[in-house]
């Protein structure tokens, strides 16, 4: 099975989370395709965050969502306490539903790692289009924070495939983002580059899916 752990379009060849906000309405998606919703830190400013917030608790209580996100910081974005705010909130509401996390983090994994760092129920977060180096991706998956790597494995498949070939696989997703190119040939470059099978790298990844997506998991 491929699995395309964060994207903002609809697919017909893979299982699918697909990206939402509050302000929305749920797409309408295949039965194996799962939800998340959050707040992004590039719309805070045209976001009324209490009506969102309501919002995403009742998806959330609902059961209409299976992650909250994405959600996160962004060095770009002016206000970084106004953005720490809104993702600790973000953070509560999925340890209160026991909801993984699907994180934007721009020029932030070390604030993302101090905040995680601080939780004492550690419920799966993932850092959505990794490209930072092996080193950080090491300390996330100490902090049970799985990273998953989009179009960077075919624009630069030489970074890419230094850290793929040292990151702990066990917490390691692909995703297709907003970007125009399908998973599978996200997947079968990332095979190449591991010199793993197509087939092998979609059983560790499915494998890491389920985990990611445990609804008995506990912090």
């Amino acid at each position: 099975m491929i699995i395309n752990a964060h994207t903002h379009q609809l697919s017909k060849d893979a299982l699918s989370v697909i990206n939402c906000y509050p302000d929305e309405d749920l797409p309408i998606i295949k039965t194996s395709d799962l939800i998340s919703c959050g707040i992004h830190p590039w719309f805070l400013e045209s976001t009324d965050v209490n009506s969102a917030f309501e919002k995403l608790e009742e998806y959330c209580r609902l059961k209409k969502v299976q992650a909250i996100g994405e959600c996160g910081l962004d060095k770009n974005v002016n206000d970084l306490p106004w953005q720490i705010a809104i993702f600790e909130r973000q953070i509560q509401l999925a340890e209160k539903y026991n909801l993984p996390m699907i994180i934007h983090s721009v020029k932030m994994h070390h604030k993302i790692l101090e905040i995680r760092k601080k939780r004492t129920k550690k419920i799966p977060w993932l850092i959505h289009g990794f490209n930072g180096s092996i080193e950080m991706a090491e300390q996330f998956s100490n902090q049970n924070i799985f990273i998953s790597f989009g179009q960077n494995v075919l624009t630069h498949p030489l970074k890419t495939q230094k850290t793929l070939n040292q990151v702990d696989m066990n917490f390691v997703l692909f995703e297709t983002d907003d970007k125009n190119v399908s998973i599978a040939e996200i997947y079968d470059g990332a095979a190449a580059l591991m010199q793993m099978s197509p087939l092998e790298l979609e059983s560790k990844i499915e494998d890491n899916f389920k985990i990611f997506f445990d609804r008995e998991w506990i912090g």
